[in-house]
């Protein structure tokens, strides 16, 4: 995980992929759609230990918790949702992502894929860990490109459509991690 970078505001929600103001963009929201087809995605998918779940609480916001494990070289915990079939168009005129959490105090990672490839552009934002809701701002441009975590000599991401969507945890140590969200949007 790289780069780290954030801006923490506010919350607010809508539904998926339509507009909550005059530049807001709903691409996923978790408060409106529930957990859908996000699944967990851990580090024994490559022989790792780490544990996470994905469930949506009482108040209806997706709660991604669980123990990230070093063993047999593990590392990470991750959500992610596959849309290839019908991928969220993003504007020519959003130049970020918003992403409206409650997090631990820990590092975090947003990933995209786009249609134009297997690698994926990434972007590490700590969290607060006071309780309080953050709105977290990843401009495109910060969006670094990765293959199975290395760097991939690509230009950074430049706003295209996406098809998948990944939150992950990998802090190269063991350690116990909540994060609250409640929704994905585009600027």
């Amino acid at each position: 995980m790289s780069n780290s970078n954030k801006s923490i505001d506010s919350h607010t929600t809508a539904d998926n992929t339509i507009k909550s103001d005059s530049t807001r963009t709903i691409l996923y929201s978790f408060t409106k759609q529930g957990k859908g087809k996000w699944r967990v995605q851990d580090d024994v998918v490559m022989g790792g230990r780490s544990d996470s779940q994905l469930k949506i609480t009482d108040e209806n916001y997706a709660r991604f918790s669980g123990q990230v494990s070093l063993e047999n070289n593990g590392g990470f915990c991750s959500i992610h949702q596959t849309v290839e079939k019908d991928p969220y168009i993003i504007s020519d005129k959003s130049k970020s992502f918003l992403l409206l959490l409650n997090g631990d105090g820990k590092d975090y990672n947003f990933r995209v894929r786009t249609p134009n490839g297997r690698h994926s552009y990434g972007f590490t934002f700590p969290t607060k860990g006071d309780g309080k809701w953050e709105t977290i701002t990843i401009p495109f441009n910060k969006m670094e490109a990765t293959y199975h975590g290395e760097p991939v000599e690509v230009p950074n991401y430049a706003g295209e459509n996406v098809v998948e969507t990944q939150l992950l945890i990998g802090n190269k140590k063991e350690e116990t991690f909540e994060l609250l969200i409640e929704s994905i949007e585009v600027i």
